[in-house]
């Protein structure tokens, strides 16, 4: 019922463009207190259809955007719950091979990483990246002047990861987005 709102709309207009065009030029308009009077009851119906496909749109698309904020919110939970239980059994949420290091970017668009310092063992490293900005930003991992991994670009609350199988030793993350690193936008990262 949604794709009928522009086409009744349209039809309004085009109702309405007709009755002054045609209707203000000419004195026997419209005719008869009948004409008027089904002039009239057309026009309200359309009006009638166009409110109605408006307000189930409006409805559809809260309830939608409702939908997304609660699977969002289940996959926060998710993450959670899989964190608490990698505590549960030893392995430290930040330093464990494998384990995945959680780093974001600030919400009013700095262009700064938090935190601008992470630490993991040698062998797989994970960084689970979130941007909550509207501005687009990715991870880059740097070793030596060359990237070893990269992410995908994200912005408005999404999530990416970035992975590499690393050695012991000093790395650099960065936003590769032109200026953004060198507006501060880069952290350390140490392998043991």
């Amino acid at each position: 019922m949604g794709d009928l709102f522009f086409p009744l709309g349209i039809a309004l207009v085009l109702i309405a463009l007709s009755v002054s065009a045609f209707g203000l030029r000419n004195e026997s308009f419209p005719g008869s207190r009948a004409a008027l009077a089904g002039g009239l009851a057309l026009f309200m119906i359309f009006v009638a259809a166009t409110l109605t496909t408006a307000v189930i749109n409006a409805r559809d698309e809260q309830e939608s955007r409702e939908n997304e904020q609660a699977g969002e919110a289940a996959a926060e939970q998710n993450v959670a719950e899989q964190a608490q239980q990698a505590e549960e059994v030893g392995e430290p949420g930040g330093g464990a091979a494998g384990a995945a290091l959680e780093l974001s970017a600030p919400e009013d668009g700095t262009l700064a990483f938090d935190p601008d310092s992470l630490s993991a063992s040698a062998g797989k490293v994970t960084i689970d990246f979130t941007n909550p900005a509207s501005i687009e930003h990715d991870v880059h991992i740097e070793s030596e002047g060359k990237d070893v991994a990269e992410s995908d670009l994200v912005s408005d609350g999404d999530s990416t990861k970035v992975s590499a199988k690393l050695q012991p030793g000093e790395y650099t993350y960065y936003c590769s987005v032109p200026g953004h690193r060198e507006a501060g936008m880069e952290g350390t990262l140490t392998v043991d």
